[in-house]
């Protein structure tokens, strides 16, 4: 969740058992939640208790928004060991927020066209086109994953094209963190996007939906898209002009 949704200072989350009583919610074990006026949270309860059916499809329905489009350039961070102390690659003028420690490469990739199956060409995504990109999958008001098209390697690079970002990350692995046993990696912590500012940030603030800081406004802007998508946030009313 984003955050809006409790106080800007609460700092200790608390998990309590509760049960529905006539009209109200009660401690599971007896009694009223002793909590404050305007105390603010979140209820888990098994979607089969909704009664409401029409509430029910409203907080559990599917939502893919588009966050980068095709084309989009992104920032892959590397542990290349192969001289000490230097920097290698392609690195923007200032360098990414929240770099992994050890980071001394930064490639570039782009996102590419829509992967489509071999057997009947229809496109892996659903409910989106047939351009390429990144995209957020939302389920009620939980972010739940991203989603991405074919990548485009650097160019010179063989192969040109990786089929995922998981991909994309493994080749360049492969290609220059020699000193790693494995070539898997968190593309979410190792992969970066640049907002309008200039500034690049890493590809988990999207999906975990972290406003790093008030410049952000890509996902901000994509959060109100499927907020309205949902129903959650009506679309601003035009005023006539006088």
């Amino acid at each position: 969740m984003s955050g809006n949704y409790y106080d800007d200072n609460w700092t200790e989350k608390v998990t309590l058992p509760i049960k529905r009583v006539g009209s109200a919610w009660e401690f599971y074990f007896g009694g009223e939640v002793p909590v404050r006026e305007g105390a603010r949270g979140e209820l888990t309860l098994n979607a089969r208790d909704i009664t409401d059916e029409k509430f029910k499809q409203r907080v559990t329905q599917e939502v893919v928004v588009r966050i980068l489009s095709e084309g989009t350039e992104l920032c892959v961070a590397l542990s290349d060991r192969s001289e000490d102390a230097r920097r290698f690659g392609q690195w923007p003028a200032v360098p990414p927020a929240a770099l992994p420690p050890g980071t001394t490469r930064i490639e570039r990739v782009r996102l590419g066209p829509v992967k489509k199956k071999k057997a009947d060409q229809q496109l892996e995504l659903e409910d989106v086109s047939a351009q390429g990109g990144l995209w957020l999958k939302v389920k009620g008001l939980e972010r739940c994953e991203l989603q991405g098209s074919t990548v485009l390697m650097p160019t010179g690079f063989d192969p040109a094209t990786a089929v995922s970002l998981n991909h994309a990350f493994t080749l360049l692995s492969e290609r220059y963190e020699k000193h790693r046993l494995s070539h898997t990696g968190n593309v979410y912590e190792r992969i970066f996007y640049q907002e309008a500012d200039g500034r690049w940030y890493p590809l988990d603030d999207l999906r975990q939906g972290v406003l790093v800081d008030a410049e952000c406004k890509l996902l901000a802007a994509a959060w109100e898209e499927v907020e309205r998508s949902l129903g959650w946030r009506p679309s601003p009313v035009k005023k006539p002009k006088r």
